[in-house]
């Protein structure tokens, strides 16, 4: 145990303690309530589940170093964090909006909750890495950011242009010239 981190070695696996992924997720809940509104935060949790939004992953392979429970709320707490950051390094007719920053900050990633289940095969966890599996439930193929935004409008969220568009921008191939 390496402060609230805990490292399976056995399986190459990085575990939060509960403590703090529980901090983490009234840190989380509170910035939502702010930036999002009570009501349409309350929604959110609601339709994602309370439990499994604290335990959501940010990705599903060890490699990328995002693979275990609570990462989602942690990382998307940090993404969003560095993204204020960098932004005040902008020339100030340059910055965006805070506010819609940490909205969509907070809320990008939302589908996540849903998107990776644990994966039952020993074997692929053991041998590569895959800690997590995709949801074979769900339902479409909605990338990341259209069934986090999907998510986010059916709790009442009303989002500007430009908060839409970077609720979407990073499901948009390298190529796109329009989004350029």
């Amino acid at each position: 145990k390496k402060n609230n981190y805990i490292f399976a070695k056995k399986i190459n696996k990085i575990m939060l303690s509960q403590d703090l992924m529980l901090k983490n997720y009234s840190d989380f809940k509170t910035r939502l309530e702010t930036y999002v509104g009570k009501e349409e935060s309350e929604n959110i949790i609601s339709s994602i589940g309370e439990e499994k939004l604290i335990n959501a992953p940010f990705a599903h392979k060890t490699d990328t170093g995002f693979a275990y429970d609570g990462s989602l709320i942690e990382s998307v707490l940090n993404i969003t964090t560095f993204a204020i950051k960098l932004n005040q390094l902008l020339p100030s007719n340059k910055q965006a909006d805070v506010k819609s920053i940490v909205k969509v900050g907070l809320l990008h990633h939302l589908s996540k909750a849903h998107l990776y289940v644990p994966n039952d095969s020993t074997w692929e966890i053991n041998n590569r890495g895959l800690v997590y599996k995709f949801n074979e439930e769900l339902e479409g193929a909605l990338r990341v950011g259209e069934r986090s935004t999907l998510i986010a409008c059916n709790a009442g969220v009303k989002f500007t242009e430009l908060e839409f568009e970077a609720m979407r921008v990073n499901d948009k191939d390298t190529d796109d010239t329009y989004s350029k």
